[in-house]
Parts: structure tokens; C-alpha cells; sequence
């Protein structure tokens, strides 16, 4: 497995959890300004469409934008499944972006799955159409809660990678932290042939706990993260995000 080149590494501002129900900083300028602190540092952002118009000038001459489609999938709600589009590759162009951002649980017990499948796929053609490239959030879901074991995180990518996903932002793999979670790594990153974005979760009070997770991520082949909450909920976002790129492009 080839080293990902410094220059396809990425650091991905995720701001797409308010839409899904995720409501971590209720008021709105708090949020906003988070985000402009740490936006600097990263190389890109991916947003619903609310936080990426406000955030579209702050955006500097090589960073990325991509636009968060699905957002129906409330979190905690008997339909969280059920994740429908909220925007369109469409509305991602005239927005100028980059690329789209879909996710996709995938629940072999759930017949909601096949749909989203289908749904992926539409959204896959539409963007191919347009020209944009698309992040394709691919979770395994069991017993409502994401399936981290290094087999699920496995099967999701493999499914989103087959259907033409352009990058993947997955699930860090459970193992335990070092040799074992970097071969974890190593693992999902070869069973698939575009560049894996793994995702940071929820804000953590153990930051070195979150940033030796990177390392780890880093050291198994992945091309970057996309990470919200561990930066914008960080009582120095601008100071998460530069130890994170430092890591990412160190």
C-alpha cells in the first residue's frame, strides 16, 4: 500500500450535526465563530447549506467546500434510518463547491437499507453528471448505534467504494490504541482504492486521547479526517485545529 502523498492529505471541517439534531452549541454566532477560528487551519469544509453560505468567504484559494445532503436521519428518532436528501448535487454546484457529502447507515436487519442504497447510488450518478466529487459517509449500523468493529467498518466502505465513491469518511476502527488499532487501520484503508477519511465523533475531554487516535489513523494509511465537534466544542478551536493538521500533514 502506497503513502498518501502530502498532497492529497486532508483536514475536513465537518459543520453538518445541527441539521441532523445534534445541537452541541445552541446559539448560533458561538457556532459561527468557532468555526471561522478553526476554518483557517483545515484544508476544507463540509457543511448543510446554512453554515456553508455564512462560511463561504472565509474560505481561502485552495481549500475544499462540500455540501451535506442527507440530513433526514434525525438522531435518536424511530425514522433516524430513514435518511432522505435536504439538498442536491444541483444546489452543490450553484454553490460553487467541490463536491457533495452523502451518508449511508447500513443495517442488514433494516429493509430501509436497500432504499438508501439506491438513494446513494442516485446521488453517486447525479453528482459523476455535474462533475463533483463525492464523500460518502459509509457506517454499519447494528442495534442502533454504529458498528465499529474493524469487520463492519470493512463491509460499509467496501460497499460505498464499490458503488464509485470518491473518498470515504469512515468509522476509526475499535482495536486498541498503538500497533493493533494502526493494523486496524491498515486494513480498511486496503480493501478499498480511493482515499479514506476517518471521522472524529464526539468532543472528548482526553484531547491527546482524540490526537493519538489520528496518529494511529495516520500511521494505517489514511489520507486525512473530517472532524467537527472535537474542534468547534474545543474551548480553542483554532489550537485543536493546528494540532490535528500538524498530524495529518506532519
Amino acid at each position: 500500500m502506497r503513502p498518501v502523498p502530502e498532497e492529497e492529505r486532508l483536514v475536513i471541517l465537518a459543520a453538518d450535526h445541527r441539521a441532523r439534531g445534534v445541537t452541541t452549541i445552541e446559539r448560533w454566532d458561538d457556532l459561527l465563530g468557532a468555526l471561522r477560528a478553526a476554518l483557517p487551519l483545515c484544508d476544507g469544509l463540509m457543511a448543510t447549506t446554512r453554515p456553508l453560505v455564512e462560511l463561504r468567504d472565509a474560505l481561502a484559494p485552495g481549500q475544499t467546500s462540500w455540501l451535506s445532503l442527507n440530513r433526514t436521519g434525525l438522531a435518536g428518532t424511530p425514522f433516524e434510518l430513514d435518511d432522505r436528501l435536504v439538498a442536491t448535487c444541483a444546489r452543490a454546484a450553484d454553490l460553487g463547491c467541490d463536491g457533495v457529502k452523502h451518508m449511508i447507515r447500513i443495517d442488514r436487519r433494516d429493509p430501509v437499507t436497500a432504499r438508501a442504497l439506491e438513494l446513494l447510488g442516485e446521488v453517486l450518478e447525479a453528482a459523476r453528471v455535474l462533475g463533483l466529487r463525492t464523500m460518502i459517509e459509509s457506517l454499519s449500523w447494528r442495534d442502533g448505534a454504529i458498528d465499529r468493529s474493524v469487520d463492519g467498518v470493512v463491509g460499509a466502505a467496501v460497499i460505498a467504494h464499490d458503488l464509485g465513491a470518491d473518498i470515504l469518511k469512515l468509522s476509526v476502527p475499535d482495536a486498541e490504541p498503538g500497533r493493533a488499532r494502526v493494523d486496524a487501520v491498515r486494513r480498511v484503508v486496503g480493501s478499498v482504492g480511493v482515499p479514506v477519511l476517518f471521522l472524529g465523533g464526539p468532543r472528548r475531554d482526553d484531547r491527546e486521547a482524540l490526537l493519538a487516535g489520528i496518529r494511529d489513523s495516520m500511521d494505517g494509511g489514511a489520507a486525512g479526517v473530517a472532524i467537527g465537534r472535537a474542534v468547534y466544542q474545543d474551548p480553542n478551536p483554532a489550537g485543536m485545529a493546528k494540532a490535528i493538521t500538524a498530524i495529518v500533514h506532519g
